[in-house]
This record gives structure tokens, sequence and C-alpha cells, in this order.
């Protein structure tokens, strides 16, 4: 082997150490929901992006402030020799005797309280996306330890059977089911391990890795008992109550604007006219006139109803949708309450189901009981455990879908896997629309 190829060798087993070492060190680093928080927020510059949003919007407001912009006028005739010559310079301002400056002013403001519970709903919003990831990673990793655990049973199982088919107290058939039994325990078992490969990738993506290594590093899976107290933060802020009142503000400053719009809005004109006559007199003289616009036709007498109505749906639709989170809240606290009752019985019969197990499997080594008893304790034992898990993840379904209702969104949109792209785009075309708006 040349220099160069063991020099690149070297290369590469170093680079690929430094990965590993580095991909152990971010390992290290997310042992807790709050430590993958952290890193999701600051890789997806919540902090940043905040503060750009809260910049935008008192751009908005110093925008709604201005005046309009006045308008000049230059004219000039006569320009052969010997015809009279007229020059007239004015300047047209519109006149905003009606309110429309304050009206702006008003929707401003109100646009920023908007843009900042909103921004605080997306906060709540982003942390149930990292919390729902990090609940899937605690979930599939009870599974892969229930499948090992279930996998050393089967082993001891296999071993007891291989020792009694030796001295032919069973027949070969008998250790061939067993056989099958294990093996079918180890494919469920590498099945467990690829969903909770998969898990680890969609939780450590949330910060831009594609990491294998991340754990919980805990035995046990947390009952989400804490979710009915964030709940109740949550509609104790009050946030989207708040958003929704906001909403009807702004459907009355839009009927307030189409009224305004309807008025006839003068416009205040002032110039200087010129005029020079062929015998090279001159004559200025000062111009002062008012243009106001005829509203015969479009007052808009069509779109402020429409307005109202409008507005009429809006108050009528939130009021629904208030409600309606309320009852489905209570459903799903109520089911959570049940589903931890499920769960205090399911373990009390999980230890009875080892304590079975365990004896039959003794009394199976010592000729007292069949292979059928042996693999029908086992199954138990198993069916009970994988029932904990189901009732596990049903319970963090559950608990993230009332956290998720109280702030305005559905499980759907936090476990979806493009959650967090969804997240800013939604926020995206909110900070355009305020941008718009300005225009």
């Amino acid at each position: 082997m040349s220099l160069n190829s063991r020099t690149a060798i070297s290369h590469c087993v170093l680079a690929c150490l430094f990965a590993a070492s580095m991909t152990h060190s971010h390992a290290k680093n997310v042992t807790s929901y709050q430590s993958a928080l952290q890193k999701v927020q600051a890789y997806q510059s919540e902090n940043e992006l905040g503060q750009q949003r809260e910049q935008l919007a008192e751009l908005n407001q110093k925008q709604s402030r201005l005046w309009q912009n006045p308008s000049l006028n230059i004219e000039q005739s006569g320009f052969e020799s010997g015809q009279e010559k007229e020059l007239s310079i004015g300047i047209s301002q519109p006149l905003d005797i009606f309110g429309q400056r304050k009206l702006d002013r008003t929707r401003a403001e109100t646009s920023s309280q908007q843009m900042q519970l909103q921004q605080q709903l997306w906060n709540a919003q982003s942390q149930l996306i990292v919390k729902f990831a990090w609940s899937q990673l605690m979930i599939t990793e009870l599974e892969q330890r229930i499948y090992v655990a279930q996998m050393k049973v089967s082993q001891a199982n296999l071993e007891s059977v291989e020792k009694r088919y030796r001295v032919g107290s069973i027949a070969l058939v008998d250790f061939e089911r067993a056989q099958i039994e294990s093996l079918e325990i180890k494919r469920l078992q590498q099945q467990a391990l690829l969903k909770l490969h998969a898990a680890k990738r969609q939780l450590s993506n949330l910060w831009g890795e594609s990491n294998n290594q991340v754990s919980t590093q805990t035995d046990v899976v947390a009952w989400p008992d804490q979710s009915e107290q964030t709940v109740q933060n949550y509609i104790t802020q009050g946030w989207l109550e708040k958003l929704y009142v906001l909403n009807l503000k702004q459907a009355n400053y839009q009927i307030d604007n189409l009224k305004i719009k309807g008025r006839s809005q003068p416009t205040l004109n002032i110039g200087m006219t010129s005029t020079q006559t062929p015998e090279e007199k001159d004559d200025t003289a000062l111009v002062v006139g008012v243009e106001l616009p005829l509203n015969l036709f479009n007052r808009q007498q069509y779109t402020i109803p429409m307005a109202q109505k409008q507005q009429l749906l809006i108050n009528q639709q939130q009021q629904r949708e208030l409600q309606q989170q309320i009852l489905d809240i209570a459903n799903q606290l109520q089911q959570l309450k049940g589903l931890k009752n499920q769960n205090e019985a399911v373990s009390t019969q999980i230890k009875l189901a080892e304590n079975v197990q365990k004896r039959t499997l003794q009394g199976f080594q010592a000729g007292k009981f069949s292979l059928t008893d042996i693999q029908q304790s086992t199954m138990q034992l198993q069916n009970l455990r994988l029932a904990q898990l189901e009732l596990l993840s049903r319970a963090w379904q559950t608990a993230l879908s009332a956290e998720a209702l109280s702030i305005g969104t559905t499980f759907e949109d936090i476990s979806r896997s493009d959650a967090y792209s969804q997240l800013h785009k939604k926020a995206t075309e909110a900070t355009q629309n305020l941008i718009n708006w300005g225009n």
C-alpha cells in the first residue's frame, strides 16, 4: 500500500472518529425534554424570528402615522412667440377630515397586539411539536425494552424446552414450536428497534441533525400528569380568546374604513399662476381651491353591509370554536383520567403475570406443566405489557390533543413530520399579510 493511500485512510478514520465523537457529544447534551427544546429553539432561531416580527409591527405602526403624499402639478401654455404665455404651479394635498389617519394608527396598533398574541401561540405550538417528538422517543424506547425483556423470557423458555427435548420428555414438534416463538419475538424486537431509530431521527431532525444516539436515559415513561395544569395555564393566559377579540376589532375597523371611503374626501389645491402677455407684461396670481369628489354612485352602500355581515359571521364562528374547544378539552381530560385508571389496573396485572410466568416455567422444568401452559403464560405477559404500552401512547396523544386545543391548534398539526415547517409557513403568511396591509 502506498504512503498516499495510508494517509488517505488515516484521514478517513480520523474523520469518522471525530464524527462519532460529535454525535456522542450531541447525545450527551440531549437527555431531557428541556434540553431538546433548547436545541430546537436555538436551531430554529425562534428568538431572532420573534424579534424580527416585533420590528415589522413597529415599522407598520410608524407607517400608519404618515400623511398622504401631496401632488405637484405644473402646466404651461403658449410656447410660440407673440402668444400669451401662462405657467401654473400647484400642489394638491388630500385632507383628512374624517379621521382616516387616526383609524390607520388604531388598526396598526391592533395588528401589533395581534402579532404579539400570535407569537405566544406559535411559541406554545413549537413546544408541543418538540414534546410530541420527545413522547414518541420515550414510548418507542419503552417498546424496545419490552421486547428485550420478552426476548429474555423467550430464551429462558427455549432453553428449558431444549433440555426436556434432549432427555426425551417432549417431542421434537414442541421444541420447534418454541423455536418459532423465539424467532417471532426476535423479529418483533427488530421491528421495534427500527421504530426507535425513526423516533430518534424525527426528534434530532428538529435541530437539523439525524442522530440515532439520542436517548431519554430513563427506564420509565412519564405519565402526562402535567397536561391538565398546562391546559389550565393556557386557558388562564387567554391568548386565543384575546386574539379573537382583536379579530372582531379589526372587522369593526374595516367597516369604519369603508364608511370613510364612502364619504367625499376633499383635496386642497394651492398654486401660483404666472401670465406673460406679448407686450412683456407679467401678472402673477395665487390660486387656492378645493376639489371635492362627488360620491353619487359608489358610496360603499353595498360593501358596508357585506362587511357587517362578515363581522357577524366571524363573531359567531369564533364563539362556536371557543365553546367547542372547551367541550373537547373537557372530554380529552376526562378520557385521560380513565386511561390512567386502566394503566394502574394493568400494572397490577403485569406483576401477577410475571409471577405466573416464572412459576409456570419452574413447573415446566420440573415436568408438572406442558409447553402449552408456558406459552400461554408467556403470551399473557407479553400482551399485558403491550397493552400498557398502548395505554401510554393513547394517554400522550390525548394529553397533547388537549394542550393543542387550548392554543387553537390540533394534534394532527403538531404530530406531522413537517410540523415546524408548517408553523414557520403560517407565521410568514401572517407577517406578509401585515406588510400587504401596510401597502
